[in-house]
């Protein structure tokens, strides 16, 4: 099997007894926080409109789960909008098996205050009709 470089660092590290913050740096790839996520999505590409799950969230991207339909391919143009709202503008960066990674245009800012919806009360249900409508939107 070819050794690539980024896979010896990994086994050479593995095999040291404490791996360096250089050694892990090549492992992850993202800069940003990554906020772990429990809800929906609505997300646009080409013609076509649908609820997916958001897994998790960070200021430059995403993770999300598509639960059925049609899938957008690499490097597609696509348009996130988060369950409080707001519209994102991105474009899929990698695709496996029913999780897709979406890299966004410009930095969502505040990523923890739009996962938190805890004191939202009544205003809750207003915020998920609210995504409904967006996936109907053409």
């Amino acid at each position: 099997m070819k050794q690539t470089r980024t896979r010896k660092l990994r086994r050479d590290a593995l095999n040291r007894d404490i791996a360096t913050a250089d050694d892990m740096r090549i492992f992850e790839r993202r800069n940003d926080f990554r906020y772990s996520a429990s809800q929906h999505a609505a997300m646009r590409f080409r013609s076509a409109n649908m609820i997916c799950d958001l897994v998790d969230l960070s200021e430059t991207g995403a993770k999300i789960r598509i639960l059925d339909g049609a899938v957008p391919n690499i490097d597609e143009r696509v348009v996130l909008t988060l369950f409080d709202g707001t519209p994102v503008d991105g474009h899929v960066s990698w695709i496996r098996d029913k999780h897709i990674g979406i890299a966004f245009r410009n930095p969502v800012m505040n990523v923890d205050d739009r996962l938190d919806f805890e004191d939202l009360g009544s205003a809750f249900f207003g915020k998920a009709v609210t995504l409904q409508k967006a996936t109907r939107r053409s």
